[in-house]
């Protein structure tokens, strides 16, 4: 696995390679980010650990600037670093886009766990609960209006019709996860303890969450939307349940 780490702390790079190395990651660095951009632009990584408190540029607006790109990295997954534990900072790293954060100090095993979590996001993990039924619920397809959705969790890909919306590693999750309950309705302690734990996301990241998951779907066609919010109470995936013959496409 290549991972590029973009923080100015060229100690913490220098310590952290070889560390990495003996969990078979490989660690590229950059000091700037400007250079780390460029290093995206020019290889290809299978992660991205970015600082929040960068030199110029903060961590939160080059993570905006990866998510807007037209570049093929634009959905790497990214795992935001921050040696600051205010709330509001993690909040706004993953609402940017990021998949997840760590807080320094952390130990290097802490690290490897949260970045292997994150690349099983894209997958089904081989040792997901479920045996055979798991392995019949790889994909999903739901269908509103003659237009379907389907979510294909081997590839990890999404379609809206033909059409193939890419996500974040935790979007993908949280609309597997929804469905997964289609047509019960989520609330916001339920998605949160399905998704990552109570201490690692909030509130706030879920209708963060939610309002760009719901906009990427409805971007292919406005006229359906396949997430219903009930207020006061939560979300729910809705639409008619169909045989998938688009997974793995």
């Amino acid at each position: 696995m290549k991972v590029l780490l973009i923080d100015d702390d060229l100690e913490l790079a220098r310590a952290m390679q070889p560390v990495l190395k003996t969990y078979s990651i490989d660690l590229d660095a950059a000091q700037r980010p400007e250079d780390g951009l460029q290093k995206l632009k020019k290889n290809s990584y299978d992660l991205l650990l970015l600082d929040i408190m960068l030199p110029k540029i903060n961590g939160f607006d080059v993570c905006r600037h990866v998510r807007a790109s037209a570049g093929v990295y634009k959905h790497i997954p990214i795992i935001m670093l921050t040696a600051r534990t205010d709330l509001t900072d993690l909040v706004v790293g993953l609402e940017t886009g990021a998949d997840d954060y760590v807080t320094k100090p952390f130990e290097p095993r802490e690290l490897v766990a949260r970045i292997h979590a994150v690349r099983r996001r894209f997958g089904v993990p081989e040792n997901e609960p479920g045996g055979e039924h798991e392995r019949r619920e790889a994909s999903f397809c739901f269908q509103i209006d003659g237009t379907h959705l389907v979510v294909d969790r081997v590839n990890a890909r999404v379609y809206v019709g033909r059409a193939n919306v890419p996500l974040t590693s935790m979007e993908f999750d949280l609309l597997v996860l929804l469905c997964k309950e289609a047509g019960r309705i989520l609330n916001r302690d339920d998605l949160i303890f399905a998704l990552q734990g109570v201490n690692r996301i909030y509130s706030r990241s879920i209708d963060a969450m939610i309002y760009r998951l719901r906009h990427k779907l409805r971007s292919v066609n406005s006229d359906v939307d396949f997430i219903r919010t009930v207020r006061g109470r939560g979300y729910s995936l809705i639409g008619q349940r169909v045989v998938n013959d688009m997974a793995g496409a």
